[in-house]
C-alpha cells in the first residue's frame, strides 16, 4: 500500500479510528492537503527522535511523553470480560477511581486463570486466587477486598449469579490509627512549602479537611466567599456536601489567586486547563514532610485527619465532623475519638491515686 494519505483514510475507515493507534504527524494527513515532510514523518520509523526528558523532571504533569511515544493501548481493553463489568459501572453511574480499580483487578484474574475463562471459574477456583494473592502476591487486606468486590460485581451483575455461587468473605484489617500531626508540625510543614501554590493547597486540606481528589478537582465556581462556604461536588459515594471557608483561609486564596490566575480548576497544571494529578501532589507532599525533618509515616490525607482530630479536641461535636469530612457511617468518624491526645493526656492513670 502506498505512503499516501488517501491509503490512511483507508485504514481509518476499514477498522475504525478508535481501534487505530495513527502517529501524531499520521493524525494530520487526515487534512485535505500534506506536505511531504508530513508524509515523511508519518512513514519514517527513524524521524522524529525521541525526545529527551528534562533532567530531574518526573514524567508526570506537564513533562508527560506526546502521544505517539506513550505505550499502546491496554491488550485487555477490548475482552469480553471487561468490556462488560466497564459498561456495567458506566450504566451504574459508578466512579472513575472503581472502574479502574475493578478493570485491574479483573485483569490480574483472567492472566491468573488463563487458558481457563473466567466465567467458568467456581468459588473454588477463586478462593485458590485469593490465597495466591496472600501467600505469594503479599497484598494487604484493602487490597485483597477489591479484587473480591470486582469478582462479586460480575458475578452478580455481568452473569446474573445466584449469590450463593459467588460469595466469599472478606479478610480481616487490622485497624490501624490514622496518622496525626501535632499544630507545630502542621506549621513546620506549611513553612517547608516554597511554592505559593501547594503552600495553599495543603492549607485547604487542612482548613477544610478535604480528600486528595476532592481538593485536586475543585473548581473555582465552588466558593462562595459571601457565606465563607466551599461546594465539596461529588465526593466519595458522588454525594455533595458544604465545608467551612475560614476567613484565615480566605485570605490565603486571596493572596494565591492574585499571583496565579486559574481559568476553571482552584489548582491547575502550569500549562492546561486541567487539575493537578493527585500522584503529583502526594510527591510534592512527600518532599515537603521530608524537608520539614517530620518522621511520622503518612500521605496528604494525615492533614485531613488531623482536621478532624484538632476539632475534636476543640470540642467539635462527632456529628459536625462526620458532616465535614463525608463519612456515610458515624463509626468511621469514632476513629479519631482513640487520637485525641488531649483528652488522653488529661486522664488520671489509677497509679497516680496510689
Amino acid at each position: 500500500m502506498p505512503n499516501t494519505r488517501e491509503s490512511v483514510v483507508k485504514i481509518g475507515q476499514l477498522f475504525g479510528r478508535e481501534y487505530c493507534r495513527f502517529d501524531e504527524a499520521v493524525v494530520r494527513l487526515y487534512k485535505p492537503t500534506a506536505t511531504a515532510t508530513e508524509v515523511e514523518q508519518a512513514t519514517n520509523p527513524a524521524w522524529p527522535p525521541l525526545p529527551k526528558r528534562p533532567t530531574g523532571v518526573r514524567p508526570s504533569g506537564s513533562h508527560r511523553l506526546p502521544f505517539r511515544y506513550r505505550p499502546p493501548v491496554n491488550e485487555y481493553d477490548h475482552h469480553p470480560v471487561i468490556r462488560a463489568v466497564c459498561d456495567a459501572l458506566r450504566i451504574g453511574n459508578y466512579s472513575y477511581k472503581t472502574l479502574k480499580n475493578y478493570k485491574q483487578a479483573l485483569i490480574a484474574l483472567i492472566r491468573y486463570a488463563d487458558p481457563k475463562p473466567v466465567d467458568e471459574l467456581t468459588k473454588a477456583d477463586f478462593l485458590k486466587y485469593l490465597l495466591f494473592l496472600v501467600n505469594k502476591k503479599r497484598l494487604q487486606a484493602a487490597t485483597i477486598n477489591v479484587h473480591i468486590n470486582s469478582w462479586k460485581f460480575y458475578q452478580e451483575k455481568v452473569l446474573q449469579r445466584d449469590k450463593e455461587l459467588y460469595d466469599v468473605p472478606y479478610p480481616r484489617q487490622a485497624q490501624k490509627l490514622p496518622t496525626v500531626y501535632s499544630v507545630e508540625e502542621v506549621k513546620a510543614i506549611f513553612r517547608a512549602t516554597t511554592s505559593l501554590k501547594y503552600r495553599t493547597l495543603f492549607r485547604v486540606v487542612y482548613g477544610t479537611g478535604l480528600r486528595l481528589s476532592e481538593v485536586a478537582n475543585l473548581k473555582l465556581t465552588d466558593l462562595d466567599r459571601a457565606r465563607r462556604l466551599l461546594t465539596v461536588r461529588a465526593g466519595k459515594g458522588k454525594k455533595d456536601r458544604i465545608v467551612m471557608l475560614s476567613a484565615k483561609l480566605e485570605d490565603y486564596l486571596n493572596e494565591y489567586l492574585t499571583q496565579y490566575h486559574p481559568r476553571t480548576f482552584l489548582f491547575e497544571d502550569a500549562e492546561r486547563s486541567e487539575p493537578l494529578a493527585n500522584r503529583t501532589i502526594q510527591q510534592v507532599y512527600s518532599d515537603v514532610v521530608r524537608y520539614a525533618g517530620i518522621a511520622k509515616r503518612g500521605g496528604i490525607h494525615s492533614l485531613r485527619h488531623s482536621f478532624a482530630t484538632h476539632l475534636l479536641e476543640g470540642g467539635t461535636d462527632i456529628r459536625t465532623i462526620q458532616a465535614l469530612l463525608g463519612h456515610e457511617s458515624i463509626l468511621t468518624t469514632m476513629r479519631y475519638t482513640h487520637v485525641t491526645a488531649d483528652r488522653i493526656g488529661s486522664l488520671k492513670s489509677p497509679l497516680d491515686h496510689l
